[in-house]
């Protein structure tokens, strides 16, 4: 891997993103899939049970220039089977108790393949607050949440978390969807109407703990979110997205260095719930997507635009940016673009080895990004073709401004054979700039596939 690109080769990367996106505009696109499965239904209604399974197959290489060359020659191969149980139980009318309960390779730091275990995987108590004060309106509710709390600044799309997946269109999630789980709690307030040019709103704010366990060390702060959204006569939907992590002041630095060795960051530092895999590391690593961020001060702002012009088309814009106030860094201090880097001796060395930084630096870190994903039923209810384009720009102060970006192309068919099972194949395309802060490399492509049931 070098460390700069010549202008020629930037110019043939300019035409090459161009010609993604006029590939991205001649597929046609989607993002939701039908809302066909209904719970099962226990003690007159009181309990809800819905299983979940599902069994994916890729053949899928890293490019030329892999951080673990083993990545650039992989065997095609069915992964681990992953399966979800989701009970909800109705309290009273207006309390209800939710716990997903899952078996995935791609979480809670599972020991490469030789970990099989059960966890809880999201769960929480939701108290209805207009209708326990004698408030009750049809048209609106205002809902504490109390437990883990999705954390998200994507709106109006399908995210995949092990076996569910059903709601996305494609396969894996996107290389900026900052998105997980922690502890907290969260007010939210939603209206809607049957007539005017607004048709709905919503507010909403938590304050989480920037853990899925528990974590009370010296310092740790809490994570905040404010969002809203608005939804207009005639399919159109937008959103605002607002986060903020104030763990930072866990850092003890020594010479203008600090370790991470025992602190908490936040969990949407990277994303989660990616399906494509590599050979060299083990099946509960993440590394996909775009590994900038330390998740310390780390603050995103995000815009969701949504059009849905029919019930079987529909189009998605992301526009955001996420920051941060320190760095990943090298033994010695130096920035590095990402948390996985060539090293030598843990000091940054293109001609090295593999390091992934466990120290930081003061110093501003900052991710530019953008998604366009969209999908449409060619057979309404039966099947449909999808596609997303992202593109994610590394703006970090202490990094070099060429050859910063990371780009993914990601085309799909799915099939639902009925109901309750759904078939997925895509096409994927990665391409990492050497400043990008991929995780990869310099890429990877290849195909998978998902085949899914709900019941």
């Amino acid at each position: 891997m070098s460390n700069s690109k010549t202008h020629k080769a930037l110019n043939n990367k300019s035409t090459s993103k161009f010609g993604k996106l006029g590939m991205l505009a001649a597929a046609v696109m989607a993002a939701s899939s039908p809302a066909y499965v209904q719970s099962a239904e226990f003690l007159d209604g009181l309990a809800e049970v819905n299983f979940l399974a599902l069994q994916n197959y890729q053949s899928i290489q890293a490019k030329d220039g892999a951080f673990r060359p083993a990545d650039e020659e992989q065997s095609s191969g069915f992964g681990r089977l992953r399966v979800n149980l989701q009970l909800k139980f109705h309290i009273n009318e207006h309390i209800v108790a939710d716990v997903d309960i899952a078996e995935e390779p791609n979480d809670f730091g599972n020991n490469g393949d030789r970990d099989f275990a059960f966890h809880q995987d999201f769960a929480g108590i939701e108290f209805e607050l207009l209708g326990l004060s004698g408030q009750a309106r049809e048209n609106a509710n205002l809902t504490l949440r109390l437990g883990n709390i999705g954390a998200a600044p994507f709106q109006f799309k399908g995210f995949q978390d092990g076996a569910d997946n059903q709601g996305n269109a494609l396969i894996g999630n996107g290389i900026t969807d900052y998105a997980t789980a922690e502890n907290g709690m969260q007010l939210s307030y939603s209206e809607s109407y049957d007539s005017g040019t607004i048709r709905g709103y919503n507010v909403a704010g938590h304050m989480t703990t920037s853990s899925f366990g528990e974590a009370f060390q010296e310092d740790r702060g809490f994570n905040y979110r404010i969002q809203g959204t608005l939804e207009f006569e005639g399919g159109f939907k937008v959103g605002l997205n607002y986060f903020q992590a104030n763990q930072g002041d866990q850092l003890r630095f020594e010479n203008g260095v600090a370790s991470m060795a025992g602190v908490t960051t936040t969990n949407y530092r990277f994303g989660d719930g990616e399906n494509y895999n590599f050979s060299a590391g083990p099946s509960s690593e993440r590394d996909t997507h775009v590994g900038a961020m330390p998740g310390l001060e780390q603050s995103i702002i995000q815009l969701n635009l949504a059009y849905q012009p029919t019930p079987d088309t529909s189009v998605i814009l992301m526009v955001g940016k996420s920051t941060d106030d320190y760095t990943f860094a090298d033994a010695a201090g130096n920035a590095v673009a990402g948390v996985t880097y060539f090293g030598d001796n843990g000091v940054a060395d293109a001609n090295g080895t593999t390091f992934d930084s466990n120290t930081v630096i003061k110093g501003d870190t900052s991710v530019e990004y953008y998604t366009i994903e969209a999908q449409h039923y060619i057979i309404p209810n039966k099947f449909y073709v999808a596609a997303r384009y992202s593109d994610a720009e590394n703006t970090s102060d202490l990094i070099a401004q060429t050859d910063n970006n990371v780009e993914r192309i990601q085309v799909a068919a799915g099939y639902w054979f009925n109901d309750k099972t759904l078939l997925k194949f895509e096409y994927v395309d990665q391409e990492e700039g050497v400043n990008s802060g991929g995780q990869i490399g310099t890429g990877f492509d290849g195909f998978t596939s998902e085949i899914s049931v709900k019941f």
